[in-house]
């Protein structure tokens, strides 16, 4: 029970920090002048090549989360 109230503190205590910095965030984009897109706008499809050799399409991805990792060393 203690392990779970612990838990608990921590993960009420993760979001109050969280909400408290978007203000500061929002603030930083709006002074960027960022804004947010007023209707959805979709991803326009592309296709990667995978390593084995297969590929991979955005459209075949659709309703899935995705992470797209641009990594580039210099």
């Amino acid at each position: 029970m203690h392990r779970k109230l612990m838990l608990l503190a921590i993960v009420f205590f993760s979001m109050l920090l969280l909400l408290s910095n978007a203000r500061v965030v929002n603030a930083q984009f709006s002074e960027a002048g960022v804004q947010k897109l007023r209707v959805a706008v979709d991803a326009p499809d592309f296709t990667l090549k995978e390593i084995g050799g297969g590929k991979v399409s955005l459209k075949e991805l659709r309703g899935k989360i995705i992470l797209l990792n641009f990594f580039a060393t210099w």
